[in-house]
């Protein structure tokens, strides 16, 4: 098939990027200014009390546990399966699997444990992280218990204080304390392994020129200033989430802010923070916002919308003319079309 115009400039345009060389850049030029921002409500749904911090803590973060992963010395683009909501571990997980030269692979959280066993057997994943909590999921009791019955489990890592026997506490690794040494370039910039959310297909290879391409192709639209903020309501790790959530955010310098399990009161106040918001909602959930006046708030300046390519697009849309709007449609996990509807 061959590409537009649009597509091979956009294609030239992130030539030679890539996740590592951004947060770098941009933790040497703006380390102290937001890169990350959990939302109020998060300790309801996880074990986390809400955090915040800037380019340079977090390209501290992902060179730590890009360490730690090397210790165990798997081969180069092993892949690390990533069972967490997109937020702060999650996509610390992403960013030093992609450093070590490894491949990460966010997987489904709400996949039963024989799913996961048959999607980490697919992929041939050696490691795993997680979170202790999702809502009422238990996330590293489901890693312990998969990784048991595979083969080629390795290493399995757990964020926050709650730990369960069996899998490795993260947390006093990653903190404060003496600079990890620096790691050479990667030799292979591993591709990032996508799932299909809904009917649990793959893993299928994203490299991060796609993402970034993506996530260039739909600024071009929105136009972030640096001092605004991306809000998205995905938690998942298909190429919808990853280039409407961390694509952006490196790309642009934006603050990400993740809202995971939420509820409206805690849109509401992500809304409140004086920031200009870019929105990233499914298409389900456009219908609600159009009902709610969190639909009209003046913080509100871009919407992002994602969708499968199956999915009725004929339920009622938000009627925002002055509003930036852009379709997001997934065919694949790995393949997506952008599509402008309002340019604001």
């Amino acid at each position: 098939m061959r590409m537009g115009s649009d597509e091979i400039s956009i294609g030239a345009l992130v030539e030679g990027l890539d996740f590592d060389s951004l947060l770098k850049a941009l933790a040497a030029r703006r380390g102290y200014e937001p890169a990350f921002r959990d939302p109020p409500g998060r300790r309801d749904w996880s074990d986390f009390a809400p955090n915040a911090f800037g380019f340079a803590e977090l390209d501290s973060r992902v060179d730590r546990l890009a360490n730690l992963l090397l210790l165990a010395k798997p081969q180069p683009g092993a892949c690390v399966a990533i069972l967490a909501p997109l937020g702060p571990e999650a996509l610390v997980s992403i960013l030093a699997s992609l450093r070590a030269g490894l491949s990460p692979m966010m997987l489904p959280a709400h996949a039963k444990e024989a799913e996961l066993l048959r999607l980490i057997e697919r992929s041939g994943a050696v490691m795993a992280l997680g979170v202790p909590r999702i809502g009422e999921l238990q996330p590293l009791h489901l890693l312990r218990d998969v990784a048991a019955r595979s083969f080629g489990m390795r290493f399995i890592g757990g964020f926050g204080s709650r730990v369960p026997d069996g899998v490795a506490a993260l947390e006093p690794l990653l903190g404060h304390g003496a600079t990890p040494s620096a790691l050479s370039p990667a030799t292979i910039r591993a591709p990032i392994r996508v799932i299909d959310g809904h009917s649990l297909s793959g893993p299928a290879p994203v490299s991060e020129k796609e993402v970034l391409a993506k996530a260039l192709e739909i600024s071009r639209v929105l136009k972030p200033l640096a001092s605004s903020r991306i809000i998205t309501t995905l938690v998942g790790g298909d190429l919808a989430a990853l280039a409407t959530g961390p694509g952006i955010a490196l790309l642009t310098g934006v603050e990400l802010l993740p809202l995971g399990l939420f509820v409206l009161d805690d849109l509401r106040a992500c809304l409140e923070g004086g920031r200009m918001v870019h929105l990233v909602v499914p298409a389900a959930m456009e219908l609600a916002l159009a009902r709610s006046r969190l639909g009209g708030h003046k913080a509100l300046t871009s919407l992002v919308v994602t969708r499968r390519a199956s999915e009725d697009d004929g339920l009622p849309r938000l009627d925002r003319p002055d509003l930036a709007i852009v379709d997001v449609i997934t065919h694949e996990p790995e393949r997506v079309e952008v599509r402008r509807r309002n340019l604001g």
